[in-house]
């Protein structure tokens, strides 16, 4: 007997680009922002690509995030927009197809104070939608009872997302892992599927979970689709939510157990928006004028220098590297600022819809981040390259080891990011602990 199901993740629903993106823009008037109304095209697409898979799936999984907030970062609920689609596309879904949706509750689209869910009202709204909440998590912990949500031919084994602090400071660490091993065991009559949102770079995804002999493991919170082991794939997120996300493939995943197999099979999406993340050098010789030349040779090549077209209008981040003495980091930004309201300008020859740069000279790092409250949570993009690529470009004594560096600032940056109360000590270098 085959089990087919369709995992999706991290949809961001309510995500609203803010720094450098074009001003006075709506995608549908007085409702959403332009860049924001990618998200909830994506979402749409995604439930119409699902709805008309062949065979049918019998279950459709998001492994969490729905919304983009709140969070620790932003404690503003969804924007009503994001609540309306949701309910809209989610309700037409299980009543045209009948196929019922489970919804699990990631890090973001969850109140940090509150004993309440905006997934729960959801629920209220939606037939045949079932959910998972933190609040759940916390009290089948303490009742020492199972969450499971049971389906025809497959039960679900939910584990929302937890802070490995929250645990910490409560000290339920051992019996969150106890409460694991012993309540979340998979059934011998029916296929199982773990869901799961967690990522081992904040200690969020917990190992035992791999080791309960679930049939699938669905995972969200890593943007990036991928196989995690042989069962356990991240389905990644739909839209592009950072800069560093084009090279990702964007999509969902579809499952089908089978007795003795498991068959995934990974469906990618195509994008209209053009979205650029590029490195432009600063040679010794140049100027300022010479690097706002390059920057209109670039947009250039990218074909991004034609008339304004809301739905190509293109997404670039640029990086300046080099050095040269007659380009300083603040003349070089007074530049851009006003290259970038030129190109914003009505009439302009641009097509772009958000312009946003990073200059990097020497020990100085000029920023114009295009997601504030995201770099709160990553820091940035890819941590542990990104010092390795910084440090490898000093001089530094022999003596040091650039990866034990690395390590060191890779491992301050997870203690800032979870807040950690405790210093970081030597013997956290390490990942078993020892020196």
């Amino acid at each position: 007997m085959t089990t087919r199901i369709a995992h999706i993740s991290d949809t961001h629903l309510g995500t609203r680009p803010g720094t450098g993106v074009r001003q006075n823009v709506w995608a549908v008037e007085m409702r959403t922002r332009l860049l924001e109304n990618d998200f909830y095209e994506r979402f749409e697409e995604l439930f119409k690509k699902i709805g008309e898979l062949e065979p049918k799936v019998e279950l459709v999984v998001h492994s969490g995030d729905l919304y983009n907030s709140p969070w620790e970062g932003n404690p503003t609920q969804p924007p009503v927009v994001a609540q309306e689609t949701a309910i809209r596309i989610l309700k037409d879904f299980t009543e045209r197809t009948e196929i019922p949706v489970f919804i699990l509750e990631g890090n973001h689209g969850i109140y940090r104070t509150l004993e309440v869910s905006l997934l729960d009202t959801l629920k209220m709204a939606v037939p045949r939608l079932e959910v998972a909440t933190q609040q759940e998590l916390k009290r089948a912990i303490a009742m020492e009872e199972p969450l499971v949500r049971e389906y025809e031919k497959v039960n679900v084994y939910c584990f929302p997302y937890i802070d490995k602090n929250v645990l910490d400071s409560a000290g339920l660490v051992d019996a969150f892992i106890d409460w694991i091993r012993t309540y979340q065991k998979p059934s011998s009559d029916k296929a199982s599927i773990a869901v799961a949102h967690g990522m081992e770079l904040d200690e969020s995804l917990y190992s035992p979970i791999f080791d309960m002999g679930y049939d699938y493991i669905a995972l969200g919170h890593d943007h990036r689709q991928h196989a995690h082991s042989k069962n356990a794939w991240y389905a990644g997120s739909p839209e592009r939510w950072r800069f560093d996300e084009i090279k990702h493939e964007k999509g969902f995943i579809v499952v089908d157990i089978e007795e003795d197999a498991l068959n995934v099979t990974p469906t990618h999406l195509d994008f209209v928006r053009p979205v650029y993340n590029e490195t432009l050098t600063i040679d010794s010789d140049d100027t300022v004028g010479t690097m706002i030349d390059k920057v209109r040779t670039f947009l250039d090549e990218k074909d991004l220098k034609y008339d304004w077209d809301i739905s190509t209008a293109g997404r670039v981040r640029l990086v300046f590297e080099g050095s040269a003495s007659r380009v300083k980091p603040m003349d070089l930004t007074i530049a851009l600022e006003n290259f970038r309201l030129e190109a914003f300008t009505k009439g302009s020859e641009y097509n772009l819809a958000q312009l946003v740069w990073t200059i990097r000279r020497d020990k100085e790092e000029f920023r114009e981040t295009a997601y504030p409250e995201i770099e709160s949570e990553y820091l940035i993009e890819d941590p542990e390259q990104d010092f390795r690529e910084y440090v490898e470009t000093l001089d530094i004594d022999e003596q040091y080891d650039i990866s034990t560096l690395t390590k060191v600032a890779v491992k301050a940056l997870r203690k800032a990011v979870n807040r950690d109360e405790e210093k970081l000590a030597y013997i956290d270098l390490s990942e078993d602990g020892e020196k």
